[in-house]
């Protein structure tokens, strides 16, 4: 058993400390995280930054798995054409290190056997830091899986396990209950999962790339995201799905002057329900309204009788105004090029948009919407 000291380490709770294991004399503590980093994250940075500050720790080193072993993990999840190449992985990984001389990156598993394990992995970095006592960075869910590790009792003799931790869970509580983890509990280190990224993951950055969606680059070091629009990475011809995120100032909640019929409101959904009124007075009480309270006086007012029938001429009219009184708004629509605009809610709104649960609806704010950037390509083409 390792001789132990308490150590304060980064938690939610306040105060909390967790037992470390006394550094052999001389020695240097080096987090090592492993993974396909297919691509690397804001999350996979963060968590090793939250790492190395609660150790002390001389390095932080990233180990990208090999090819075939991304490839084999990607094809059970039929995602096989989305395996992003060595070179690059390596690329993206050296670019998010950049800024900060603890962290590296190691390429000991590129060209070895798939089913090389960690293991294996762990003794060559201890190779290059013979004096270092290593720490591998494991989430909280694959405790369950130590038991069954390659060479478990060797490795949990000779290295550290990093835990993390998410709010609201309790790996000591599986540590405890299984006897194997207990019987090694002093081989394991919690550390708290930093506030921020438990909504960001590989899986969701390659969801957003397939989608077209440039919202993607909240998910990314600025230099990994540079990389992926270079290599053409964002799917640039899928259809725009959403108005929100970089893609918001094509929903009538933008908040953007637009004059129409002499008065000047606040943003397209208050000149819009406006119109459901007949009376000049009643619409002038819309123009300073923000869009939620606008679409809720909207659903107050007495309705015009013709209103069904003129109420897709008259979206039509102010989305036209929105944009070409506006440069930078039809700018911005003209660079969506010929994606199809496609106004998906959660809302069940099946006549202007399409309901995301179910695929169903008409789109008519999205026709709209291609309709008048297709207007303004023709009027770009008659000024040249």
């Amino acid at each position: 058993m390792r001789n132990e000291k308490e150590v304060k380490v980064r938690m939610n709770e306040p105060n909390k400390k967790m037992p470390f294991a006394e550094p052999k004399q001389g020695s240097r503590r080096v987090v090592v995280m492993g993974g396909s980093f297919n691509p690397p994250t804001l999350a996979h940075l963060r968590l090793m930054r939250a790492a190395v500050d609660a150790l002390g720790a001389e390095k932080g080193i990233f180990v990208p798995s090999n090819h075939a072993y991304v490839e084999r993990k990607m094809r059970r999840q039929r995602q096989e054409k989305e395996v992003l190449p060595e070179d690059m992985r390596l690329e993206m990984l050296a670019a998010m290190c950049k800024e900060d001389s603890r962290l590296a990156v190691d390429t000991c598993e590129y060209g070895r056997d798939p089913s090389a394990k960690t293991f294996e992995t762990m003794e060559t970095i201890q190779e290059k830091y013979p004096e270092a006592e290593l720490y591998f960075v494991a989430g909280g869910d694959k405790l369950a899986v130590i038991p069954r590790w390659h060479r478990k009792e060797e490795f949990l003799q000779r290295f550290r396990l990093l835990v993390t931790r998410r709010e609201g869970t309790s790996p000591e509580s599986v540590i405890e209950k299984q006897p194997f983890l207990k019987q090694h509990a002093d081989a394991f280190v919690l550390l708290a999962e930093p506030e921020g990224i438990e909504n960001i993951s590989s899986t969701r950055v390659r969801s957003l790339l397939r989608a077209g969606d440039e919202r993607v680059a909240e998910q990314l070091h600025p230099l990994v995201w540079e990389i992926l629009l270079r290599e053409g990475r964002l799917n640039r011809n899928a259809d725009i799905t959403s108005f929100r995120g970089a893609y918001d100032f094509l929903s009538n909640f933008y908040a953007t002057p637009v004059e129409y019929e002499g008065l000047v409101y606040q943003n397209a959904e208050a000149a819009f329900q406006a119109q459901k009124c007949l009376d000049r007075p009643e619409r002038e009480g819309f123009c300073e309204l923000p869009a939620n309270r606008a679409k809720r006086l909207g659903r107050q007012v007495k309705l015009r009788g013709d209103w069904e029938e003129i109420k897709t001429e008259l979206m039509l009219e102010i989305v036209r105004a929105k944009f070409t009184q506006n440069e930078e708004l039809a700018a911005r629509l003209l660079a969506t090029g010929d994606r199809r605009l496609v106004e998906g809610n959660t809302w069940h709104d099946v006549f202007w948009g399409v309901d995301q649960r179910t695929g169903q609806g008409e789109n008519h704010l999205g026709r709209i919407l291609m309709q008048v950037r297709n207007e303004l390509k023709e009027r770009a083409a008659g000024e040249k």
